[in-house]
């Protein structure tokens, strides 16, 4: 590294929830060694102690107007070789020029193109829709893009963007923090980590569990809910109408109450189709989980899944838990003429 480096500036302004602050938090336990300065444009929702406590951080908070113009702000403050580090996806909106600029690209919606259906709302829709324009006109402003899989690499080349591509996958559960019992894990016992977006697909794993009931397996699942959205009232709703007591939705859990369910959870079933990173699934291996997932590239980028599925057909999904859970259907057997004819004329 460049010893004449003085002052890294990180415009992370709009992280402040879901994966972009775990990222975010798990950068900033980085920095608890960095010999070096740094100042952060931060939300004013986001909380992390361990920004009070060191001497290299400054903290400039943002509101969400003032994100427009964190550009101006940092360039009223650099000198000549510092870095500024855009940690959230969209590039600065002019060059900087004299200064080196990286990217942390940790959506895979500017790179890659998803059905309107999967979308929360048509707002979220119309607010991609222009942030995929923004994201096009601009990338040109960055010297060096940041991203975790060889999927995504993959889909920045494929759009031509003539940039150093890095793949730096991370995450903050640090090897001190992982003490795992085997004993102490519940049997047939499944988590799903996900926010409440459609492309996660919830609702088939949902429906997958309801075929399950009917051939009466019940296999424990945990679903994280971390907003309040149509999707939570279908999930709740689907839940007590089907009697599928077996699934327990974990409200807002912060990362140490995650850390016990990895614990006492044996599998990380991932039915989701559409990632960047896939972060749960990294998390889950540290915890000696297996693993479940869909059959998608971005799955098989970090880990080797234990098993996979069709994630669009529910009947896929069901059939991998009973295989992994030790529950395989007996087929039927393939009858002669003169057996099935011997059936018939019994029956």
């Amino acid at each position: 590294m460049n010893k004449k480096i003085k002052t890294f500036y990180v415009n992370a302004s709009n992280c402040h929830q879901g994966g972009g602050k775990t990222l975010l938090d798990g950068f900033i336990e980085g920095l608890t060694e960095s010999e070096f300065n740094y100042v952060f444009f931060l939300d004013k929702r986001y909380k992390n102690l361990k920004l009070y406590n060191s001497n290299n951080i400054k903290i400039i908070y943002i509101s969400k107007i003032l994100r427009f113009i964190v550009y101006f702000l940092i360039k009223k403050k650099i000198k000549y070789n510092d870095v500024i580090f855009y940690f959230g996806n969209l590039p600065p909106i002019f060059n900087f020029k004299n200064n080196k600029v990286i990217l942390m690209l940790s959506t895979r919606f500017y790179v890659d193109k998803l059905p309107f259906y999967y979308y929360p709302s048509l707002l979220i829709f119309f607010k991609v829709f222009f942030e995929n324009i923004y994201f096009h006109i601009t990338y040109r402003n960055v010297d060096k893009v940041i991203v975790q899989t060889e999927t995504m690499k993959r889909l920045l080349l494929k759009i031509s963007i003539k940039k150093e591509i890095l793949i730096l996958p991370y995450d903050d559960f640090i090897e001190k923090d992982i003490q795992i019992n085997i004993q102490k894990k519940d049997n047939n016992s499944f988590i799903y980590v996900a926010s409440l977006y459609p492309y996660k697909n919830h609702k088939r794993l949902l429906k997958a569990w309801k075929i399950l009931k009917d051939d009466n397996i019940k296999p424990i699942l945990y679903l994280t809910i971390d907003n309040n959205n149509s999707l939570k009232k279908w999930i709740t709703n689907y839940i007590f109408k089907n009697n599928l007591n077996n699934i327990h939705l974990l409200e807002n859990i912060s990362r140490t109450e995650l850390k016990m369910y990895y614990e006492k959870c044996e599998f990380l079933i991932y039915p989701s189709f559409f990632e960047s990173y896939g972060l749960p699934i990294i998390e889950a291996k540290k915890f000696n989980l297996k693993i479940i997932t869909s059959d998608s590239s971005f799955c098989f980028d970090l880990i080797k899944p234990d098993d996979f599925f069709n994630p669009y057909d529910c009947d896929s999904i069901a059939r991998s838990v009973k295989r992994n859970i030790g529950l395989n259907k007996i087929t039927n057997m393939i009858l002669t003429p003169i057996n099935f004819v011997n059936k018939f004329e019994n029956i």
